[in-house]
């Protein structure tokens, strides 16, 4: 996870970066911040989250602060929290608070599932959540 401390007019992470990152076994890339070379990060399978594209590059003067909190948004991120994604973006979970995120996300899915078993056969949107 990465803050560019609200400055979108670069992109900080690039090809070079990300195959750097897979090389030394991350996962993924969270950045509040632009990236660029997307293409070729996309083709290593490399997941990247970030606020946009930039096609401006940097310059690499010094290292960042490792294993301090992060603010984006609204949210503060700690180090040892889980983050958790997909296509849809992602979602920050206090390390504390993993047990429950996990009981919610079963429950949440057990409904959705019986939702969508509704839908299949033929009842509405309408009638299913009393709109």
């Amino acid at each position: 996870i990465a803050s560019t401390l609200d400055f979108w007019e670069a992109g900080y992470w690039g090809e070079v970066m990300a195959v750097s990152a897979v090389a030394r076994g991350l996962n993924g890339l969270v950045i509040d911040g632009c990236v660029r070379d997307a293409d070729p990060i996309e083709e290593l399978g490399f997941p990247v989250f970030a606020r946009g594209l930039c096609m401006r590059g940097t310059v690499k003067g010094g290292l960042g602060e490792l294993n301090t909190p992060i603010v984006i948004g609204d949210v503060v991120i700690q180090p040892g929290d889980i983050v958790v994604g997909d296509r849809d973006g992602v979602v920050i979970v206090p390390q504390g608070r993993v047990a429950e995120a996990i009981a919610k996300s079963r429950q949440r899915e057990a409904h959705e599932a019986e939702l969508m078993a509704q839908l299949r056969a033929g009842k509405t949107t309408v009638e299913l959540l009393s709109l």
